[in-house]
């Protein structure tokens, strides 16, 4: 193959590269994408939590569900930046959390506290700390409502 044939050959590879990695979705829920919380990126690496458990899941007389799910925060790191449609709230069993909200100036959370995540507000959860913490969620939502959709590009819960 000639220099020239294969120079033109890596630059067509490189533009169907560029174009395949522009055309990677994530998916919002149909809400702007977000970078920061209050002017700022949050810190930690974003991580899902492990050891997911849930709890409870069930529907209510009110027909709305119920959902309490347990996890674990790893030392480091956070949840990428996110809504809850219908808000919810976070009970620290061990260890503890730094809530990062818009609008509202960072809140710390020991163990054996709770907060409550407003709807519709972009938040993210960090574990600062050197221990995992230990969490449970808890939701109120229509029955086929996710509980949790996240707006920080392309991250992970």
């Amino acid at each position: 193959m000639s220099q020239k044939l294969f120079s033109k050959s890596l630059m067509i590879a490189a533009a169907v590269l560029a174009n395949a990695a522009s055309a990677q979705h994530c998916d919002h829920g149909g809400h702007d994408m977000v970078t920061q919380i209050n002017g700022h990126v949050p810190p930690g690496k974003v991580a899902s939590l492990v050891d997911v458990t849930v709890m409870l899941d069930t529907i209510l007389p009110d027909g709305n569900r119920m959902l309490v799910t347990k996890g674990t925060r790893r030392a480091g790191t956070r949840v990428g930046i996110h809504i809850h449609e219908y808000g919810g709230h976070t009970c620290v069993m061990s260890g503890s959390i730094t809530d990062f909200v818009e609008g509202h100036d960072p809140g710390l959370f020991p163990a054996d506290s709770c907060y409550y995540m407003p709807a519709n507000t972009p938040m993210t959860a960090a574990n600062l700390g050197t221990q995992d913490a230990v969490l449970i969620d808890t939701f109120v939502l229509p029955p086929d409502a996710e509980p949790i959709t996240i707006i920080e590009t392309c991250a992970t819960e």
